[in-house]
C-alpha cells in the first residue's frame, strides 16, 4: 500500500495503536488472511510442543521433574505477565516494529535451540552452552511471543475479512490458539524421532522464520501513535509481573513437589501481595493501566468467573482424558488419531463460531459448550485398566468442541463490554481475559493432578487393606497391579467429579438464560446500546 494513500474516514484505526482497516482488493485479503492463519498456528505452537514434549525434553536434558517444571513456570509466567503491557506497546511504537521485535525474539530463541541441541554451536565455535539455562530463556521469550503473536493473528485476520464480519477475525485469532496441543502432539512423534530433539527445535525455527518473512513481505497498514507510557507503568508492571511470576511457580511446582512443601508458601504469599499493590496502584492513578474498578464490578467478575470455570472444566481433557491414557502405558505415537479427532472437533467447532455466533445472542453458545463437557465426562466415567483411545473419541470430540465454540461468544461479550466503555478499556478485558485463561488453565491443572493424587493413595489404601494372605514372592507384583488399579479409579472419580460440576454449571447458566428471557432483557443490552450509539456518531 503506497505511503502517500489517504485513508477514508471508514478506514481509520478503530483505536490507537491498532493498524488502519483499508478496502482491501480480494487477493491481498485473502493473503493477509493465510498469513494471520500461519501465525496465529506459530503462536499456539508454542506451548503445544512444549506440553507435548516436556517429558522426552527432560528425559534428553537429564531433568528432574522439579526442573521439567521450571520449563514450565518460564513459559506461563511471561505469557500472563505480558498481557498487561501488550497494549501499550503497541499504542507507543505502533505495529510494525511491535511484530518484527516480537518474531525477531521468537527467532533468536528457536535459532539458539536448535543450534544448541544439534551441537552446530559447540562443533564450529567450541562455545559450550548449558542446554537447560538456555532451554529456560528460550521458553520464558517464548510466553512473551505467544501473547504477542496472537494479537499479531488477529490484527492480520481482521484484515482479510469482510468488513461485515470482520469482528470474526478476533474468534478466528483466538480460536487457532486451541490448536496448538492436538496438533503438537500429532506431529512430535514424526518430529523427535528416536528421542531426538534436534528436528523438533528446527521445525519451531523454521516456523518462526516463515512467520518473519511473512510480516515483511506483507506488513500491516499502518496507525496512529503516541507517547503513552508513564513512569508509575513501570512500577505498576513490576508487581503484577512479580504477583503473576510468584504464582504461575506456586501451580506449577506445587503440582510436582506436592502442596505442603514449605517453600512453596513464599511464591503464594509474595503472589498475593504484589497483585494486591499493584491493583492499589493502579486503583489510585489518574490514568491507569487497568480499570480497576470496572474490573471488580459483578458482571465483569461473573465473566472472568466463567471464562476460568470454563477452562479449568476443559482440563478434564488435556490433564484428564490424556492422564489416563498415558498411566494406561499409551504413548504419543498411539494417540495420533485420538488428537486428530479432537483437532477435526476444533476445526468444526471455530468454523461455526465464526459464521453462527449471534452478537444478540451470546450465552447460549456458552451454555451449550458447557452441556457439552457435561455430556462428555459423564460417557468417560465407567473407565477400567482395559480402556483403549478408540473409547474416548466421541467424549473428547464433544469437549475438543466445547473448547473453541465457547470462545467466541466470550471474546464477543468482553470486547463488547470494554468498547461500550471507550477504548482505554480493552486493555483490562485483554488482562481479565488473557488470566482467566492462563491461570485457569495452571489450576485446573494443578487441581485434577491433587484430586487423582489423593484419591489414588485412598484407593490403594483400601484396596491394599482387603487383600488376603498372599505369597511374598508374588506381593511386589500384586502391589504394582493395585497401584494401577488405584489410579484408574481416581481418574474415574474424577471424571465423575468434572461430569456433575458441568452439570450444575449448565443447569445455573440455563436460569440465568431463562431468567433474563422471562424478563425480556439482553444481559448485554446496555452495551449494545452504547456501542450502536457510537457507530451512528461515526
Amino acid at each position: 500500500m503506497s505511503a502517500e494513500y489517504q485513508f477514508k474516514p471508514h478506514e481509520q484505526p478503530f483505536m490507537l495503536g491498532s493498524p488502519a482497516t483499508p478496502d482491501h482488493p480480494t487477493r491481498r485479503k485473502v493473503l493477509y488472511l493465510l498469513i494471520g492463519i500461519f501465525i496465529g498456528l506459530t503462536a499456539s505452537f508454542q506451548n503445544g510442543l512444549l506440553v507435548a514434549n516436556l517429558t522426552q525434553i527432560q528425559g534428553d536434558m537429564g531433568l528432574t521433574p522439579v526442573e521439567g517444571g521450571w520449563i514450565s513456570v518460564a513459559y506461563n509466567m511471561t505469557n500472563a505477565c505480558i498481557t498487561v503491557l501488550l497494549y501499550k506497546i503497541r499504542q507507543q511504537f505502533g505495529m510494525s516494529l511491535f511484530s518484527k521485535i516480537t518474531l525477531f525474539f521468537l527467532l533468536s530463541a528457536t535459532s539458539m535451540q536448535w543450534l544448541v541441541s544439534s551441537n552446530l554451536l559447540s562443533g564450529a565455535t567450541s562455545i559450550s552452552i548449558e542446554p537447560y539455562y538456555l532451554e529456560l530463556i528460550a521458553r520464558g521469550f517464548s510466553g512473551v511471543v505467544a501473547s504477542a503473536m496472537t494479537v499479531l493473528s488477529i490484527f492480520y485476520c481482521l484484515q482479510g475479512m469482510p468488513t461485515a464480519r470482520r469482528i470474526s477475525g478476533l474468534i478466528l485469532g483466538f480460536g487457532l490458539v486451541q490448536f496448538g496441543i492436538p496438533l503438537s502432539r500429532i506431529i512430535s512423534p514424526y518430529l523427535a524421532i528416536d528421542g531426538q530433539l534436534e528436528n523438533l527445535f528446527l521445525f519451531e525455527f523454521g516456523l518462526a522464520l516463515i512467520c518473519f518473512g511473512l510480516i515483511n513481505i506483507l506488513e500491516l497498514p499502518p496507525g496512529n501513535t503516541e507517547k503513552v507510557f508513564e513512569k508509575l507503568d513501570i512500577l505498576s508492571f513490576a508487581f503484577f509481573a512479580t504477583g503473576l511470576a510468584a504464582l504461575s511457580v506456586f501451580l506449577v511446582q506445587g503440582r510436582i513437589l506436592w502442596w505442603t512443601t514449605p517453600w512453596l508458601s513464599y511464591p503464594l504469599i509474595i503472589s498475593v501481595a504484589t497483585i494486591a499493590i499493584a491493583l492499589w496502584i493502579e486503583t489510585h492513578r489518574k490514568s491507569p493501566m487497568l480499570q480497576v474498578r470496572w474490573m471488580r464490578s459483578r458482571t465483569i467478575i461473573a465473566f472472568m468467573i466463567t471464562g476460568a470455570v470454563m477452562r479449568i472444566l476443559l482440563s478434564e481433557q488435556n490433564v484428564g482424558a490424556a492422564g489416563l491414557l498415558a498411566n494406561l502405558g499409551y504413548g504419543n505415537d498411539q494417540l495420533v488419531v485420538f488428537y486428530a479427532v479432537i483437532l477435526v472437533a476444533s476445526v468444526l467447532a471455530l468454523v461455526l463460531s465464526i459464521f453462527k455466533t449471534n452478537a444478540m445472542d451470546l450465552r447460549r453458545p456458552v451454555i451449550f459448550s458447557v452441556a457439552l463437557i457435561a455430556i462428555g465426562a459423564w460417557l468417560d466415567t465407567g473407565v477400567s485398566l482395559n480402556s483403549a483411545p478408540h473409547m474416548f473419541y466421541l467424549s473428547q470430540f464433544m469437549i475438543a468442541f466445547a473448547a473453541v465454540y465457547f470462545m467466541g461468544p466470550m471474546v464477543f461479550e468482553g470486547m463488547f463490554r470494554a468498547i461500550a466503555n471507550g477504548p482505554a478499556y480493552i486493555i483490562s478485558f485483554s488482562v481479565i481475559f488473557g488470566i482467566s485463561q492462563t491461570v485457569g488453565g495452571l489450576a485446573g491443572a494443578a487441581g485434577i493432578q491433587a484430586f487423582t493424587t489423593i484419591r489414588t493413595q485412598m484407593h490403594y489404601a483400601d484396596m491394599v487393606s482387603s487383600m488376603n494372605a498372599v505369597n511374598t514372592a508374588t506381593l511386589p507384583q500384586m502391589l504394582q497391579g493395585i497401584q494401577r488399579q488405584a489410579t484408574v479409579a481416581a481418574y474415574d472419580d474424577l471424571f465423575f467429579l468434572m461430569a456433575v460440576s458441568a452439570t450444575i454449571a449448565t443447569l445455573y447458566l440455563l436460569m440465568v438464560y431463562f431468567y433474563y428471557r422471562y424478563h425480556k432483557r439482553n444481559p448485554l443490552g446496555k452495551e449494545l446500546a452504547a456501542l450502536a450509539e457510537m457507530m451512528g456518531k461515526k
